[in-house]
């Protein structure tokens, strides 16, 4: 099971996506947003940021992630992928072709 937060840029803090069963993952994928998806199967968190986000949105992000992480399993590794720079395994977790 993935769960999805999103970058709130205004209060600074990271709010759970309700996501539908049938929404693919990467159909969330917006140049505009930092997402995080929680992957308990691989124990990982994936740190996607979009090519238009600002330093400022880049830096809260830095300063939250580690609590959401936290929040789910200290043991979990947390990795950034930047918008056009994903890698085979993320590609796959959101379900990419």
């Amino acid at each position: 099971m993935i769960i999805v937060y999103e970058l709130n840029n205004q209060l600074e803090e990271f709010e759970e996506l309700k996501i539908e069963e049938n929404v693919p993952l990467f159909e969330l994928l917006d140049s505009n947003k930092i997402l995080l998806f929680v992957d308990a199967h691989n124990q990982k968190v994936w740190e996607w940021q979009g090519r238009n986000t600002s330093t400022r949105m880049k830096f809260i992000n830095t300063q939250l992630v580690p609590s959401i992480r936290d929040k789910h399993d200290i043991a979990y590794a947390i990795t950034t992928v930047d918008e056009g720079e994903e890698t085979v395994a993320f590609k796959i977790m959101i379900g990419l072709p």
